[in-house]
């Protein structure tokens, strides 16, 4: 077993969202919030991780299968979250060493002060740490009881407090790191008698004190780190600072974005320097971006697209699961899906490339400095070749390739200079 290991809670429904989903496999910013949870796991450290599924367990498991380091423990029942961290033993049986236990609703979680928190549980050989954090409104979080000198005490879960420890705004958004094995002692000895009636993880670090064991809270994280996602208002809130992390990246990067607050790129999207971003553009999924590049307004760049150096894509244009060469132009109101266009292609206002014929789905091929005209159809399977010029509102059906050089127009496309120019 490779360490640190880290224990990620992902087994609960989630009621409060109203939804059959898993509430850790709600997307911000296109991605399920357990994988921004295991991103910044890993980014602190750890080597092994352990993910707790329980309730649509196959379609979490579904989601982080393309995961070599993720292990998955099911809790069959719900019965806290000490309960849940328990039933990872069989996996982790043997191993020695630092485990941070997290929750998967929580995507907005830093790889920093999670590396924090383990680095310094590694110089103090502490038994455990917690990350705490204060919050304005601390309302529905564990509270932090410390004595009159600072020292950690224990967590309290809102429903046990009394109205003097409601009023605390320091929380537990439960983000730990703790030794195994000795963890498993504290876990043994979990008395479920709460409003609850669960086995809570937070009276784990209290009774590795009352061992004698060394545990501190240190204030390491931020009110984002711990927004917890238990609503779609909370959803909402995660998504929009998501969003400010992800666009403050690509302004440090060297991208320019007209105006932030309305540009919605996805998490897994890469973009080169010297890009300009206008607008009201949405870049969703894994999409690839070069430099030099001109995006919008109220452009759309979805899943598997790939814009090579200096392309233009304006106004109204979507382009799905296509990569345009260097250079290539496309400034208005057009559609391309599923196609690959060479270098310094020119595509016209409100042309399209039709990739599905109501069965499967087929691929547009247009060769370097080919011009297609406004308004007109490339009916996929088909080829365009070099130079060649589709005029405007003309049909090309499929199978019916355009030879490099060569022009065609009207419905169906026909040719009107039928010798191809040679080649330079």
């Amino acid at each position: 077993m490779n360490g640190p290991v880290a224990i990620i809670l992902a087994a609960g429904q989630g009621k409060r969202m109203r939804s059959e989903r898993a509430k850790v496999l709600h997307e911000v910013r296109g991605r399920p919030m357990i994988r921004y949870v295991v991103d910044a796991a890993r980014g602190a450290g750890a080597r092994t991780i352990v993910v707790v599924v329980g309730y649509d367990a196959d379609s979490v498991r579904a989601a982080l299968g393309d995961e070599p380091d993720v292990l998955f423990a099911t809790q069959a029942e719900q019965l806290g979250t000490g309960h849940a961290v328990k039933v990872c033993r069989p996996l982790l049986e043997g191993y020695r060493g630092p485990a941070l236990v997290l929750v998967g609703d929580e995507p907005l979680l830093r790889p920093g002060p999670l590396a924090d928190l383990l680095e310094r549980q590694r110089s103090e050989q502490a038994a455990c740490l917690l990350g705490t954090t204060v919050l304005p409104d601390p309302t529905g979080f564990g509270r932090i009881l410390r004595d009159a000198a600072g020292r950690f005490l224990r967590i309290v879960e809102e429903r046990d407090c009394t109205p003097e420890e409601r009023a605390l705004a320091e929380v537990s958004p439960s983000c730990y790191v703790f030794e195994l094995p000795g963890l498993w002692n504290a876990l043994d000895r979990l008395d479920p008698g709460n409003a609850q009636g669960e086995y809570y993880l937070t009276d784990a670090p209290a009774l590795l004190m009352a061992q004698g064991e060394k545990v501190a809270a240190l204030h390491l994280l931020t009110a984002d780190d711990a927004l917890g996602v238990n609503t779609r208002q909370h959803l909402a809130q995660a998504e929009a600072i998501m969003q400010r992390r992800i666009n403050d990246h690509w302004m440090t990067e060297g991208v320019t974005l007209l105006d932030p607050g309305s540009t919605y790129i996805d998490g897994r999207a890469t973009i080169g320097p010297d890009t300009v971003i206008h607008p009201y553009t949405v870049i969703s999924g894994t999409v690839r971006i070069g430099s030099r590049c001109r995006i919008g307004p109220f452009a759309h760049l979805r899943d598997g697209t790939v814009l090579e150096d200096g392309v233009e894509v304006g106004a109204f244009v979507e382009v799905n699961r296509s990569t345009l060469g260097e250079g290539t132009l496309a400034r208005h109101l057009a559609y391309l899906g599923d196609a690959v266009l060479g270098k310094h292609v020119n595509i016209g206002a409100t042309a399209v490339t039709a990739n599905f014929d109501g069965e499967r789905k087929s691929r547009t091929t247009i060769g370097d400095g080919a011009r297609i005209g406004a308004g007109a159809v490339l009916v996929a399977p088909v080829t365009v070749g070099e130079r060649a010029v589709v005029g405007a509102s003309a049909v090309v059906l499929g199978n019916h390739d355009v030879a490099p050089g060569q022009t065609v127009v009207g419905v169906p496309a026909r040719v009107v200079n039928p010798r191809p120019e040679p080649s330079p």
